[in-house]
């Protein structure tokens, strides 16, 4: 009886060294992430974020820009009214320059995202490598969203807009309030462009040099951001977190 007590107590305290043992091997492997692996994986995750937004907005804007340029160049040439169709080509000449605007500045960085996985596979030199890389587009990303509220593009696109109003009043000898209407109807849509871009790849960027000035928490505080979009079939707001 005392062996087999002595050969129980010796089995009990064999798995519980082996439990104890796979508990250390789990703990182990948590605290071998480095604190490299962490920024580079957060900041992957920042960039891809930013990317997707500003390439969503980029899509939607000039997808309706190419519509609404169809579908007015069309009434223009079926119409009998002659009002009709000078409004017709002056809003397809509107969102033409549009459009053109839009293919003429792209908001993609092209960033290509790897996932947590991917980079656990790197070399602490390629995560380094890839870190200064994605510092670089994040920074280039804050540039295009500052650049896309900046007061040239609202200069740029009130100076289309008032010739645009100009040319129904003055061109096409219609009333002074027609071309008001002109003037204000693109101004609106304009300006919904201009204020649905993405801005929060600026706010992401102050905040990543924050956290790396004091040597890089384990993670970044977002700030809300409201954010506007708009589809051939609906539009839609709200705030990120």
């Amino acid at each position: 009886m005392s062996k087999r007590l002595v050969l129980a107590v010796l089995g009990l305290l064999l798995v519980s060294v082996t439990y104890g043992a796979e508990k250390v091997v789990v703990k182990d492997d948590s605290l071998s992430i480095s604190p490299l692996t962490n920024q580079l994986t957060l900041l992957e995750k920042i960039l891809h974020s930013n990317e997707r937004s500003a390439e969503k907005w980029w899509i939607t804007w000039t997808a309706l820009y190419a519509a609404a340029t169809v579908g007015q160049g069309a009434v223009a040439i079926a119409t009998n009214d002659l009002s009709t169709r000078q409004d017709m080509i002056v809003g397809a000449g509107t969102t033409v320059l549009g459009m053109a605007s839009q293919l003429f500045t792209p908001v993609s960085t092209e960033f290509k995202f790897i996932g947590a996985d991917s980079i656990a596979r790197l070399s602490d030199a390629e995560k380094q490598l890839r870190l200064t890389k994605g510092e670089e587009i994040l920074k280039k990303q804050a540039q295009i969203a500052q650049a896309g509220k900046g007061w040239q593009v609202h200069a740029l696109s009130g100076a289309v807009n008032l010739a645009s109003g100009l040319i129904t009043w003055i061109g096409f000898k219609r009333t002074f309030e027609e071309g008001v209407f002109n003037f204000a109807l693109n101004t609106v849509i304009t300006e919904t462009q201009i204020w649905t871009q993405p801005i929060r790849a600026k706010k992401e960027y102050e905040q990543y040099l924050q956290a790396k000035n004091r040597g890089f928490g384990p993670s970044l505080a977002h700030t809300p951001e409201w954010y506007g979009q708009v589809s051939p079939a609906s539009c839609s707001f709200g705030i990120r977190f």
